[in-house]
């Protein structure tokens, strides 16, 4: 049984006995009444009906809980639209009390004071009942709107099936950032390069080259020229002053 269930009993219980002595007292002063001066306070009858309808109502609410889980008059929307009639009742109840004695039982210091004392406890138990049923439907209906804004709406459930406040989501949430967090830290996989087939080259990079006389050069040093090859001579050599310097090494006829 947790803490919900816990104030649950304790407030039905407290406006049971508020409806028992109210009830009762107002019955009797009813009779009284209508005995010696023939008629009878409408306070009194309305804590009549008032005390009555709660002794007789929150009973088969609390007894049908026990026997039956989940029966609809246990309902937290249930509970709580007939708890705020039951709490408008009182107050009605006390405010009309107050109204209708407040200049004939203004105080109890004369001889037959008994209907005054009676007036006075009817007052007092209810609107006792009317904080204790107040006090009790809103902190229901918080709990429902938390539970509801939690992602557990407990509208359609009963008191002992909610188990109070729901707990907060923000554990999961912190898991899934401390998840996220994680995986940016992770290194990037970079993929290797692959070799080339069989036979072919790898591919070089460009390099600049040398530039050698306003014209760029592919190696790293300067290609000498090379020289024409020597063509077929006749044999007969010249030399600079236009003499003949020999003979033709084929073969006379």
């Amino acid at each position: 049984m947790h803490w919900l269930q816990i104030v649950r009993l304790s407030v039905l219980g407290f406006a049971i006995f508020c409806g028992i002595v109210v009830a009762s007292l107002s019955a009797h002063l009813i009779a009284y009444v209508e005995e010696n001066f023939g008629g009878y306070y409408a306070f009194a009858a309305l804590g009549v009906a008032t005390g009555g309808l709660t002794m007789l109502s929150l009973p088969v609410i609390l007894i049908i809980d026990l026997l039956r889980k989940g029966a609809f008059t246990s309902l937290v929307v249930v509970e709580l639209s007939w708890l705020g009639i039951l709490w408008v009742l009182w107050l009605a109840t006390a405010a009309l009390t107050v109204d209708s004695t407040s200049a004939v039982f203004s105080t109890c210091d004369f001889i037959l004071n008994q209907l005054c004392h009676e007036t006075q406890a009817i007052e007092a138990f209810s609107f006792l009942a009317w904080i204790a049923l107040l006090a009790y439907t809103i902190l229901l209906l918080i709990v429902a709107l938390v539970n509801a804004s939690r992602g557990a709406p407990m509208w359609k459930s009963t008191v002992a099936a909610s188990g109070g406040i729901a707990p907060a989501p923000a554990a999961t949430a912190g898991a899934g950032q401390q998840v996220q967090h994680q995986q940016q830290q992770q290194p990037l996989m970079t993929t290797p390069m692959t070799p080339p087939p069989a036979g072919q080259q790898p591919m070089q990079q460009y390099q600049p080259q040398p530039i050698y006389g306003g014209q760029p050069h592919t190696g790293a040093y300067p290609q000498q020229q090379q020289q024409p090859a020597p063509t077929p001579s006749s044999g007969v050599s010249h030399t600079q002053n236009g003499s003949v310097s020999g003979y033709s090494s084929y073969p006379q006829v």
